[in-house]
């Protein structure tokens, strides 16, 4: 398939060509030796950004899995330094799956900002706000915080049940019918105990998110995260809008670097200091990214896939990186890979960060 084809999937998929049940899943690596560090041991920048090794590295994995279809983008500073394009060009928006999980929450934050609230604020603190969208979450759910969902400690399991329906082969549903039911059905109250990844944490964010601004999720984010980054063609449309917080977000890896040298740069609140956000210190996972001690400072990392039955539909896989001199690097595929293929992106590329 050359490029001109991909830029057709890529947009058939924006204009709601149906792509079927998916689920946006990643395995990460062990971050159980995860510890803070002091702001003071933030790694100066290298010099030189290894792009042909970035590019090596990337090119082999690719063969490894035999993936035909990808693209690449390294960036530093608010710079696209390199980026390449297999079957399918750098600047293409395509589904980002999960890696949309980290723009709600630095979205979210902004509100949060001005605001009587913060990543400590329960449900229950908040219940002026989920008012607004005529919400009364279960008791049990009005303890949680804003942490726990942003850290996957919320309770909910990864499939949520809707009765005595489950939502297994429903995670296309939309975020707010997720965010009804993750709150309101006992059966998903406390469904597991300590860090269990569930989609339906994220579509409670991104609907706070709508809560807050009384706008659309995805032209509020845009507006608030996405142009600040200079990432101008990302966008949350089409079928894929109805994930929104969790999956909806249709970004090249070039605009998804610009947002990710943005918002993880090494002088971001955020980044300098971890623990004053939503981070779980037991496993790492906070604001929609693993973060990982490397090279006396911090290293984000996240991947997200679109996963299909059936061979007609598009599998299609993202994975993003930033080092702790903020250099970013974002990668897109079509296939649907086992979770030792990102674990191998990880290795290979934080060994040149």
């Amino acid at each position: 398939m050359m490029i001109g084809g991909a830029f057709a999937i890529g947009q058939a998929l924006a204009l709601g060509v149906t792509i079927g049940p998916s689920k946006p899943a990643f395995e990460a690596p062990d971050h159980s030796k995860f510890v803070a560090l002091p702001v003071v041991q933030r790694s100066d920048p290298k010099p030189v950004v290894a792009l042909d090794a970035f590019e090596s590295a990337w090119r082999d994995w690719m063969g490894i899995y035999d993936i035909t279809s990808s693209s690449i983008a390294i960036g530093r500073d608010g710079d696209i330094l390199r980026s390449r394009g297999a079957k399918r060009a750098p600047s293409t928006s395509f589904p980002m799956a999960s890696l949309s999980k980290s723009i709600t929450a630095h979205c979210l934050n902004t509100f949060l900002e001005d605001s009587p609230y913060d990543w400590n604020s329960t449900l229950g603190d908040m219940q002026p706000v989920l008012s607004k969208l005529n919400l009364t979450p279960g008791a049990a759910m009005l303890q949680k915080s804003l942490t726990e969902f942003a850290t996957h400690t919320s309770g909910l399991p990864m499939r949520l049940v809707q009765g005595k329906t489950s939502l297994q082969n429903k995670h296309l549903d939309s975020q707010i019918s997720m965010t009804r039911t993750a709150l309101k059905v006992p059966e998903n109250f406390n469904a597991e105990s300590g860090y269990t990844y569930s989609n339906a944490n994220y579509a409670i964010l991104g609907s706070l998110v709508g809560a807050m601004s009384g706008g659309s999720y995805g032209e509020v984010c845009k507006t608030r995260i996405m142009d600040p980054a200079n990432a101008l063609n990302a966008n949350v449309s089409g079928r894929m809008a109805k994930t929104a917080g969790y999956g909806g977000w249709l970004v090249s890896v070039e605009d998804y670097a610009r947002y990710a040298m943005h918002w993880f740069a090494p002088d971001v609140p955020w980044v300098k200091d971890p623990y004053s956000f939503a981070l779980d210190p037991d496993t790492g996972y906070g604001m929609g990214a693993w973060v990982s001690n490397h090279n006396d400072g911090y290293l984000f990392s996240h991947g997200g896939s679109w996963k299909h039955a059936d061979h007609r539909r598009a599998n299609l896989g993202s994975y993003m990186m930033v080092g702790p001199d903020g250099t970013a690097i974002v990668v897109s595929w079509d296939s649907k890979l086992p979770s030792e293929a990102y674990r191998d992106l990880f290795t290979a590329f934080s060994q040149h960060l």
